[in-house]
């Protein structure tokens, strides 16, 4: 059978459909999904510690207690429950700060909300060999992780030590005000990191017991408004909260905010 020439148009039409426009606008597809998906505020501010295959690594501090091995079920903590009253905790030796279990919460959750679901390591300090070929997530302000995020990582807009707040350019001392517990969030860059996407770093860290859990909950509030101001730069901004109303009265001292430049 002979074809017409509209039969053999439609057939070479066909099959430049099939094998290009279709190809392009599953390309396009897929770059708009990627673009909608990175320029996301979150996506923005976390940058590859949202991506599910990148691995992040999130520290936190953890304290011990001597326990009588003779005795283990006699031990210095008490817990309040309504219905009992006070009553003592047996066999427990490991213990986390309440502020940086709050500030893990907070920080935990903003990843959720992120799309990271995997790949994400909870490790106590004491078990930390000195790991940093990662994405980092340090809680707290004043360990030694912290201290080593301070000095390892690039781009840190503040860092701390046992008696003040400082500004990493001009090391000048954040004021402080009595009856506030202060916080730090930072985001750095962690050229320790050697594989997949550049190495991202943060810190949501306090100075005083309110400090960790009021930058915990202000990242939690705010994460996007942070990725929507700052985009994928690094940055450094300095929250405190009042002692008496809990973290849930931080607010940012904005006079604070440090950023690195746009490059």
């Amino acid at each position: 059978m002979i074809m017409s020439a509209e039969i053999w148009a439609g057939a070479i039409l066909g099959a430049v459909v099939s094998a290009i426009i279709i190809p392009l606008c599953v390309s396009g597809l897929l770059w708009l999904r990627r673009w909608w998906v990175e320029s996301r505020p979150s996506r923005q501010l976390l940058e590859g510690i949202a991506q599910q295959g990148e691995p992040c690594l999130v520290f936190i501090r953890d304290f011990f207690i001597t326990l009588d091995p003779q005795n283990p079920l006699n031990t210095p903590l008490q817990a309040v429950e309504p219905r009992k009253g006070v009553g003592v905790i047996p066999n427990v030796s490991e213990l986390w700060a309440d502020v940086d279990a709050r500030g893990l919460a907070y920080t935990l959750n903003v990843l959720g909300q992120a799309g990271k679901t995997k790949n994400v390591s909870l490790l106590r300090m004491s078990e930390d060999p000195g790991l940093w070929n990662a994405h980092i997530v340090v809680i707290g302000g004043q360990s030694q992780k912290s201290f080593d995020f301070y000095d390892r990582l690039e781009n840190v807009m503040y860092y701390m030590d046992g008696g003040n707040i400082y500004e990493a350019e001009t090391r000048a001392i954040v004021a402080r005000e009595s009856g506030y517990g202060y916080g730090v969030i930072l985001k750095a860059r962690n050229k320790l990191k050697t594989q997949g996407s550049p190495g991202v770093g943060l810190l949501i860290g306090g100075f005083g017991t309110l400090g960790t859990a009021a930058a915990g909950y202000y990242l939690k509030e705010h994460f996007r408004d942070l990725g929507r101001q700052f985009g994928k730069r690094c940055f450094g901004i300095i929250v405190r909260a009042s002692v008496a109303a809990g973290e849930e009265s931080v607010e940012r001292l904005t006079q604070y905010d440090r950023v690195e430049a746009k490059s």
